[in-house]
């Protein structure tokens, strides 16, 4: 194929499966993909992954770009970010967690319960759903995207049309009144 035809066309390739169409596309954004990717996950193994699976899921659903919504490039630059947000938070996951709040819950997200410790899992999941409640409403929306929607910071902030800076204080502060509860509880000492 020739380095002269389109993106729309190459992708119009991809969705037909047309081997070479995905060859020509991979070597016109291979390099992007992957600065881009190296840049979200600051680890290169981890970003030649986040690599190959942005162009598998391409081969798999190239049909789904709309020229009327993005540029190709911003369209595979979301892609890829999606991706490595993915990568990242798996490989965090292996990874010490600085709050309190997350390092219970995480604890009690990867045992595998016997009914006293189910007991007490599902205690600090009320105390922690509870003491979720107890905040201000801009804090508990802020955390629960964080956390249980996986959305970043830029986002939740992009999503209900604050600064960032806010959305930073209000799950910093979120954050340190949830520990609170749970150190009222007795459960704030994890060793």
């Amino acid at each position: 194929m020739s380095e002269l035809q389109s993106d729309e066309f190459l992708l119009e390739g991809i969705a037909r499966r047309e081997q070479a169409a995905l060859e020509t596309f991979y070597d016109r954004y291979e390099r992007m993909v992957f600065s881009f990717a190296l840049r979200c996950v600051a680890d290169r193994s981890l970003a030649e992954e986040v690599v190959q699976d942005v162009f598998t899921r391409l081969w798999r659903s190239a049909e789904r770009y709309d020229g009327q919504k993005a540029k190709v490039s911003t369209w595979l630059l979301t892609i890829t970010r999606r991706i490595a947000i993915d990568h990242h938070r798996k490989s965090m996951r292996n990874v010490p967690v600085q709050s309190d709040v997350d390092d219970r819950l995480q604890q009690l997200e990867e045992s595998d319960p016997g009914p006293p410790e189910q007991v007490e899992a599902n205690e600090m999941k009320d105390l922690v759903r509870s003491a979720l409640n107890r905040l201000p409403n801009d804090q508990r929306e802020a955390i629960e995207r964080m956390y249980y929607q996986g959305q970043t910071q830029k986002e939740i902030a992009e999503a209900i049309r604050v600064p960032l800076g806010t959305v930073k204080g209000r799950i910093r502060l979120g954050l340190a009144r949830l520990r609170e509860q749970i150190d009222v509880h007795g459960w704030g000492d994890t060793t």
